[in-house]
């Protein structure tokens, strides 16, 4: 019995040591990108309807001209506006900009609050629109790179400090000045992440015991002086190298990550709409294409390789690969393991019990013709 028992110990040392050893991350890292959020459509916040984002590509010394159209979802009472250009920052590795409110706020090194002539207030009717009209100046000297700041649309005085984005109504402007930039993102994580509100907040995970992972991510930090939108592809492969899992395109929303930021992509790994597409059904206007489910995956080992590209335009275009391994070990199939290196073990120690009868009873002849017991 005490073979057994050392059999049995003996087993499960050795499942949890294959556990343990293998690579939590094994990243081969490039580079990283940058914070602001991929929103479309209108604004509503505080009764305001209002374009969130405005991108332009900007030359030093050019001066263009455009306009945002605001408009006041209430139907019974004006606004009263008054227009400020703010800077931002970020909030933490999600793409929530952190406002700063305060009047005597530091500039910002990426500030583009000289750059922006607006009127500072505006006046709507109940239920009506205003266009504002304004430009954009970059400076003859102007280095290339990213600058951005945020028009901020108030109808009563702030409070001052730093708030997030839905404390008031703003309009994200993004310049960039073309030339030669410093471009250079870190890969820090890159594995799978376990998530229960499609990866607005969640962790890395190198065991899972529950369900499997829902989604894959990467976390970037950029060290550059500009933003960037990484995008490209990770493959996840079971442990025998076939592969389970593709997805095709990282960052479909186009998701920033500002200058500093340590920024989070999360992408799932099977999505509401391919899994009715694997079933032979057809979605409608791409529902659930961004709703991730639980993937069908078999317990055991999984390998995923990241291949992902940032640059802007005029630059070199940089790649960022990496490959992680995680274990997908619900506990139902740990119990089933431990049942069957139990019964493997109790064959074992049975068999050789029966061997061991078998040889202590035999007799053998000798060459006399004598019958012996073998002691």
């Amino acid at each position: 019995m005490k073979r057994f028992s050392s059999f049995i110990s003996a087993a499960l040392s050795a499942l949890l040591l294959v556990i343990s050893v293998m690579p939590a991350s094994a990243a081969t890292a490039t580079k990283t990108i940058q914070s602001a959020p991929a929103v479309s459509g209108p604004d509503q916040s505080s009764g305001l309807s209002i374009q969130p984002r405005k991108n332009y590509t900007i030359n030093p010394g050019q001066t263009i001209s455009d306009k945002i159209t605001v408009g006041n979802l209430d139907k019974t009472s004006g606004l009263s506006l008054t227009l400020r250009v703010i800077d931002f920052t970020y909030t933490d590795q999600s793409g929530t900009p952190r406002l700063y409110l305060a009047a005597n706020a530091p500039q910002t090194p990426w500030s583009i609050k000289p750059f922006l002539n607006l009127p500072k207030n505006l006046q709507i009717g109940p239920g009506e629109s205003k266009t504002i009209d304004y430009t954009v100046t970059v400076p003859k000297n102007q280095g290339a790179g990213s600058y951005y700041s945020a028009i901020m649309y108030q109808s009563r005085s702030g409070t001052g400090g730093n708030v997030g984005l839905g404390a008031s109504g703003v309009t994200l402007m993004f310049v960039s000045v073309p030339g030669t930039v410093n471009e250079n993102m870190q890969l820090t994580k890159f594995g799978a992440y376990t998530s229960t509100d499609n990866g607005v907040t969640g962790s890395y995970t190198y065991i899972a015991t529950q369900d499997a992972p829902q989604m894959i991510a990467y976390t970037l930090k950029n060290e550059g002086n500009v933003t960037e939108a990484p995008a490209g592809s990770i493959t996840l492969k079971n442990m025998f190298g076939k592969k389970v899992g593709s997805i095709s395109q990282t960052n479909t929303t186009q998701s920033l990550a500002l200058i500093g930021q340590t920024r989070l992509f999360a992408t799932c790994i099977e999505t509401k709409q391919s899994q009715v597409e694997k079933l032979g059904g057809v979605t409608i206007d791409n529902a659930g294409k961004n709703t991730c489910v639980t993937p069908h995956l078999t317990p055991g080992l999984y390998t995923a390789k990241l291949d992902v590209f940032y640059g802007q335009n005029g630059n070199v275009t940089h790649e960022v690969t990496s490959t992680a391994h995680f274990w997908y070990l619900p506990w139902w199939f740990i119990l089933l393991v431990l049942v069957i290196l139990t019964l493997l073990g109790l064959g074992i120690w049975w068999a050789q019990r029966k061997v061991r009868g078998m040889v202590k009873g035999t007799t053998y002849h000798s060459g006399f013709g004598i019958s012996r017991k073998k002691k």
